[in-house]
């Protein structure tokens, strides 16, 4: 669905799990119980269905709001790939062995 014009779609009850939605247009959408769960968007699009998103989805049991991430600044918050400035994780946190470099702070990725 990368690219997708969905401009005034019913995406109502729609499981949309892990989905990309890089650089699609969802003006409009009606996104009343969609499932947007690990789904790929752009920050902006994300932003702009929070204003409206509403509903739980009944196949899945997840609320539209807490699949897109919405109040929510942990999740989503590096961007997503159409913005790689933003999709990377500070080296610090890619980390989880503790190898890290004492003088500068920054782990391997590994």
């Amino acid at each position: 669905m990368d690219r997708m014009v969905l401009n005034d779609a019913n995406l109502t009850n729609a499981v949309l799990v892990r989905s990309v939605l890089t650089r699609s247009d969802l003006g409009g959408a009606v996104i009343e119980g969609a499932d947007f769960s690990d789904a790929v968007l752009d920050l902006p699009q994300k932003q702009a269905l929070c204003k409206y998103a509403s509903g739980t989805n009944p196949m899945t049991g997840v609320s539209t709001r807490a699949s897109l991430g919405c109040g929510n600044s942990r999740r989503n918050a590096y961007g997503s790939p159409s913005s790689p400035l933003l999709s990377a994780p500070p080296q610090r946190l890619l980390d989880r062995d503790g190898f890290c470099d004492e003088g500068t702070g920054l782990c391997d990725a590994k």
